[in-house]
């Protein structure tokens, strides 16, 4: 789902924490240092100065613990009748965590045989998410509320509250919302969820975000006609079907989940609604809290670095494998994603290296044209072969380094320990592969 705006904020100005160098230049991979063992802290990443043949130069890095914030207590006041003043505290800077080591271990599947193993990656990505849920623990500390319609009948056999719960539980260890809300409801009882988000807005004390009347985004065909300029406008619904997530409240990152629940027969067959339109919503809500304490507009930082492709590949992936309870299932919902998703033009996704690695690059960056979509499809494609590679974590430790100020080719060789000019050309080469050897297929 694309970023909504729906306010201005004020802007916060967050510091960023520095720990003295070694040396008189900035540390980064490769570059000449002065003291063997010396080490030096930049954007949260800590390198080490070690000898390399005849020279001393700074290591790859790795990603540091967070700081843990100290008390500095006020000197005692002198013996006069004056009050003793309060003990203050030092703000220390948030660094997102990374529940993974940095840059991650070589497994089974790397950049360097990736080529050669196109056939195994589907299997070694989904087995890998499944490993991943099953070792990680619920998140503590957070306040969630579920409001389903009293005329909304939901889709599948496992409750929708259930299905956000195994992404928050996949995706331990990551930043997540504080407080969120999650909302399901079909066109007849739209306005009772209106009431019922007010009200949650008046119990959490939430004075930001959108007006109870957003949540008629789920019932309105944005892929078609755009996004209304105003939400009161929207006076006609159509059949609710739609899912949308953003953060209403930066200051103590709450989250906001709107879910359509279609009332049409045809829709509801859609097995991407038994669950995985939930997983989808929660984790782009995971991907723009990784910006928590750094940016009063955690979705506008998120875009500003990362390609849409992965914005939208990662919720997508996470959602497929996730809700699907086989392999087999997963592979029905993701071949049917690499071959039938359109862009806004109605044009499938591009199978030939040159056009996916045009898609994959940079130069998408900050843009959300008709071929945003393609995201849901070849971006799915390529968090699934990084996913084989690294596990699914290390996506979502993409978005919490640059959360830290790297940008995303910095923060993909830091996860990864490979150039993205590099890797992006060998990504292509294995979506266009998979086309070739006719690995996507539904049958």
């Amino acid at each position: 789902m694309r970023k909504l705006s729906f306010f201005t904020s004020l802007i916060l100005l967050a510091s960023i924490l520095v720990l003295p160098q070694a040396g008189a230049a900035t540390a980064k991979a490769g570059a000449i240092c002065a003291k063997a063992g010396a080490t030096s802290v930049v954007k949260g990443i800590k390198f080490t100065c070690i000898k390399s043949g005849k020279k001393l130069v700074w290591n790859k890095g790795a990603a540091t613990p967070i700081p843990t914030a100290s008390a500095t207590p006020t000197p005692t006041a002198s013996a006069t009748p004056t009050p003793t003043p309060t003990p203050t505290k030092t703000t220390t800077p948030f660094v997102a965590p990374i529940p993974i080591t940095l840059p991650v271990a070589q497994g089974a599947i790397t950049f360097a045989n990736i080529l050669d193993n196109v056939g195994k990656i589907a299997q070694v990505a989904y087995e890998n998410v499944q490993k991943t849920y099953a070792e990680n623990t619920a998140p503590n500390g957070m306040t969630s509320t579920f409001w389903i319609g009293p005329n909304t009948v939901p889709i599948g056999t496992i409750s929708d509250s259930d299905h956000v719960k195994k992404a928050m539980r996949l995706w331990q260890g990551f930043v997540q919302p504080s407080v969120f809300g999650a909302f399901f409801y079909n066109t007849q009882d739209e306005p009772l969820a209106e009431r019922a988000y007010a009200e949650w807005r008046t119990k959490e004390k939430i004075t930001t975000g959108g007006s109870p009347s957003s949540l008629r985004l789920s019932c309105y065909d944005f892929g078609s006609k755009g996004f209304p300029t105003n939400y009161d406008s929207v006076t006609t619904l159509e059949d609710c079907k739609s899912g949308a997530a953003r953060i209403i409240d930066y200051s103590r990152n709450i989250g906001l989940m709107m879910f359509g629940i279609p009332i049409d027969p045809s829709t509801r067959l859609d097995p991407y609604r038994a669950g995985g339109l939930d997983i989808h919503e929660y984790t782009h809500l995971v991907q723009a809290s990784q910006w928590k304490g750094v940016s009063n507009a955690y979705e506008d930082s998120l875009f500003a670095v990362n390609p849409p492709w992965i914005h939208e590949g990662l919720a997508h992936f996470a959602a497929k494998t996730l809700a699907s309870a086989t392999f087999n299932d997963y592979l029905i919902q993701r071949n049917g994603e690499a071959l039938h998703r359109t862009n806004g033009q109605g044009e499938t996704p591009p199978t030939e290296v040159s056009k996916i690695s045009d898609y994959l690059s940079l130069s998408t960056v900050g843009r959300y044209d008709t071929y945003y979509h393609w995201g849901y499809a070849t971006g799915m494609l390529a968090v699934e072969a990084l996913t084989a590679i690294g596990g699914v974590q290390s996506c979502m430790a993409l978005n919490a380094l640059e959360a830290r100020g790297n940008n995303f080719s910095q923060a993909f060789e830091l996860v990864y320990g490979i150039p993205w000019a590099k890797a992006q050309l060998i990504l292509a080469q294995v979506i266009s592969m998979d086309y070739l050897q006719s690995n996507i297929n539904v049958k």
